[in-house]
């Protein structure tokens, strides 16, 4: 009779090949699980697609109404009414991504020709834009034109007794834009990030960086957009 413990080498040998299969993925596996993924990312990639292109209507919708409410509201009342932007320093919370709406009044700094827009009533809660859309600036996104963001059209700003700096685009009683008072007016909507102070865009279309445009009369308030340069 054949001992208990005899165990024949070519069996012992398969064993051990069976389990040495066991422990990694063939060529051919990995091959299919990259093809899954491959497949799966060209399936989701229409839904990012969609999402983007809602994010930037939203956004465009969104700037558009605060300036038809602010212009409104300056003739109703005849209280000078701004929609504002913080400055980028403001923090990537606020900075280029919150939008405000509220009654401003110009405090001139005796003998030094310059002074502040002082808030003096906020019309409705800081909005922010969507996702991860923002107010650029000319220098994000090399656009050939100054944009409201520019440092030459910022304006400092007072509230409840704190001072920060913003993009303030103030409508007169007459509904006419009186600030800025030079420059063009043109708001670059696109994504991107706010860190240490500087605004990066995010989303580009071939080598160019990709945004939205918004010209605004400076008589109506009105908006149009048109197609970046």
């Amino acid at each position: 009779m054949m001992p208990s413990t005899f165990r024949h080498p070519f069996l012992v040998l398969r064993r051990a090949k069976s389990q040495s299969r066991a422990r990694g993925f063939s060529l051919t596996e990995l091959l299919v699980v990259m093809v899954i993924l491959m497949i799966l990312l060209v399936a989701a990639a229409p839904v990012f697609m969609k999402s983007s292109q809602r994010a930037r209507q939203s956004a465009r919708e969104m700037v558009k109404g605060h300036l038809q409410r602010a212009r409104s509201h300056a003739i109703a009342t005849g209280v000078s009414t701004a929609v504002i932007v913080p400055d980028y320093s403001a923090g990537a919370d606020l900075g280029g991504k919150m939008l405000g709406l509220a009654e401003v009044n110009w405090m001139a700094t005796p003998n030094t020709g310059s002074g502040a827009f002082q808030i003096t009533k906020m019309l409705q809660r800081w909005e922010s834009l969507p996702g991860s859309m923002l107010v650029l600036s000319q220098a994000a996104t090399r656009h050939p034109r100054t944009t409201i963001m520019e440092q030459s059209l910022r304006s400092p700003l007072t509230m409840a007794g704190k001072s920060f700096s913003g993009a303030v685009i103030v409508f007169s009683p007459t509904g006419q834009i009186i600030s800025p008072a030079d420059g063009a007016m043109e708001i670059v909507l696109g994504q991107g990030n706010v860190k240490a102070g500087q605004v990066t865009a995010t989303e580009k279309s071939g080598n160019r960086i990709s945004y939205d445009l918004l010209q605004i009369n400076r008589l109506t308030g009105r908006t149009r957009q048109i197609d970046p340069p």
